[in-house]
């Protein structure tokens, strides 16, 4: 009998990962394309898979942006997906399809100790608090929807599980290693969240200062060294990224320049939006079940602390989700445990599931949104599909475009030449050279498109989100509005000689007979994508496209 509890227990374990996995799937599948504060990551890792030991064709050497980002994260992706990028390409399959291949690998690096995680949480608070755990993570929509994306913050969250999976094991060698490497190659200011809960560990005594030296200056050595090493031959430069990185912030003081938020943005407006109806719980698992307590207060106290720093983002919180939904998880865990007990106590957890569906109709909202919010990624797909890849192709991408889905996995002809240089003035000799344009205008009166009245014809838009309006006319009542944000435009007379001396590339568009292969081919609304009122996605730009200016209303 005993046995077959087990078998059962196993087969619902499998369930609950699973229920992970699928959801994660939901969220690549439903919306593929990255802004562009993926993009310095993204095309690291397109360069890696597709250009490997040729530094020189890299992306960051064109567009290094503000401060250097590491490669490590990358490598680990690329890693993982270039068996089947491969395979991809000896198939001839599409090259955008390895963007959907990409996001896979990164979101399996992510749940591998997220599951983990699951698995020690079933352990110190049994299988109903576990299968919570991932009921409220999976109605929620950021987790999932970051969980894939190519962040520096992403690139650093399989590390900050593995270390909370290490720490609620007791396993502090393996902890102090994670922490290390999460806080010197990705992101500096986990040393306060980490150092908050090895600080905990000092106090209660399960760990002495002796043994945290001991494991801490190995580590410290490994990581940093590793990271200057490799990101030194990728930037072709010494240098340790993230160092730069905590310059500019902390020293420099110089992340504001990309919006600030009132101290208090994350406890208002952060954390309400991306935990939903499961934040109320959260008290009340606290007081339910004392063990959540220690799980709970360092990431509170890591969002306490972080909120001194003027420009903030959720995604600079993310990491901070999963200890909170622990608590919630207990709460409702506690709850539907005691639902025969009374006719309360049956109404309390009928508000526990009912709280699941809320989150559920908040997550569909957003990803709907969502898919509306990466106009650049359609336009180019869109152009792809007017054009025949035979054709030796010019097109000239301008800078929201290029900010909101663009990346070089969207590139798919080798004899195309795919162009954003920048501060070209409409209707310039320059842009007539081009075959095409995908240009940002909010009509196809704007301003910016007469210069191409007679030159050119308008053969698309796209459309962005704009914004919610709410009808009691209609069902449902709240309906998303978009609103045309690009154009592309077809050059009816382009120039017999080209020249395309003024671009930033470092070749000329080759023609098809040269090929050697055929190409293998939020109501706050504006912050509905975990944005703030600072309106933009990076606390630093991650290429030399990104500009203080307001993109996320798109």
């Amino acid at each position: 009998m005993a046995l077959m509890v087990i078998h059962l227990n196993g087969r619902e374990v499998k369930k609950m990962d699973w229920l992970l996995i699928l959801c994660s799937l939901v969220h690549i599948f439903l919306c593929p394309f990255t802004k562009v504060e993926e993009s310095f990551n993204l095309q690291a890792i397109h360069d890696i898979l597709y250009h490997r030991t040729d530094i020189q064709e890299y992306d960051h050497l064109e567009f290094p942006g503000v401060v250097p980002r590491t490669f490590l994260g990358p490598i680990a992706v690329s890693f993982v997906s270039a068996p089947f990028v491969a395979l991809f390409r000896a198939l001839e399959i599409p090259k955008d399809a390895s963007l959907y291949l990409v996001r896979c690998a990164l979101g399996a690096i992510v749940l591998w100790p997220l599951i983990k995680l699951r698995k020690r949480i079933q352990e110190m608070l049994g299988q109903g608090t576990s299968n919570w755990f991932v009921f409220i993570t999976v109605s929620q929509f950021h987790f999932l929807f970051y969980l894939s994306r190519p962040l520096p913050n992403t690139m650093a969250l399989p590390l900050v599980l593995l270390a909370y999976y290490y720490w609620l094991g007791q396993q502090h060698g393996k902890f102090i290693a994670c922490s290390a490497a999460a806080i010197l190659i990705f992101r500096g200011e986990l040393a306060i969240l980490l150092g908050l809960i090895l600080l905990g560990e000092l106090l209660t005594r399960r760990l002495s200062l002796v043994k945290t030296v001991i494991f801490a200056v190995p580590s410290g050595l490994i990581w940093l060294s590793l990271t200057v090493l490799v990101d030194s031959f990728f930037w072709q430069r010494l240098l340790w990224p993230e160092g730069e990185v905590l310059w500019f912030n902390v020293v420099l003081n110089k992340s504001g320049d990309w919006g600030t938020s009132p101290f208090l943005w994350y406890f208002y407006s952060a954390i309400p939006r991306a935990m939903g109806t499961s934040l109320v719980l959260v008290p009340v698992g606290m007081f339910l079940e004392r063990r959540v307590l220690p799980l709970t207060l360092p990431p509170l106290f890591f969002v306490l602390a972080y909120s001194f720093l003027p420009h903030k983002e959720l995604r600079f919180i993310v990491y901070a989700l999963p200890l909170l939904n622990v608590a919630a998880a207990a709460a409702c865990s506690r709850l539907w445990e005691n639902r025969t007990k009374g006719k309360w106590r049956t109404l309390l957890a009928l508000v526990a599931i009912g709280h699941l569906v809320a989150n559920l109709v908040l997550t569909s909202f957003l990803l709907m949104v969502s898919r509306a919010n990466y106009p650049g990624g359609e336009a180019l797909s869109l152009l792809h599909k007017m054009e025949s890849y035979e054709s030796n192709v010019t097109v000239h991408i301008d800078v929201l475009a290029a900010q909101t889905g663009i990346s070089r996995f969207g590139q798919l002809h080798d004899n195309w030449m795919y162009d954003k240089t920048e501060n070209l003035k409409a209707g310039s000799p320059e842009l007539r050279m081009f075959h095409y344009l995908i240009a940002e205008a909010k009509s196809k009166h704007a301003y910016n498109l007469r210069p191409y009245s007679e030159t050119h014809d308008i053969v698309a838009h796209i459309e962005g989100f704009s914004h919610i309006r709410s009808s009691y006319n209609h069902f449902p009542p709240i309906r998303i509005k978009t609103k045309p944000c690009l154009f592309i435009l077809k050059n009816k007379y382009p120039p017999e000689e080209l020249d395309f001396s003024f671009t930033l590339r470092k070749h000329p568009v080759d023609t098809f007979e040269e090929q050697a292969t055929p190409p293998a081919a939020d109501v706050e609304v504006p912050d509905l994508e975990s944005t703030n009122n600072s309106e933009t996605e990076g606390l630093l730009p991650d290429n030399s496209t990104e500009i203080p200016v307001s993109i996320q209303n798109v």
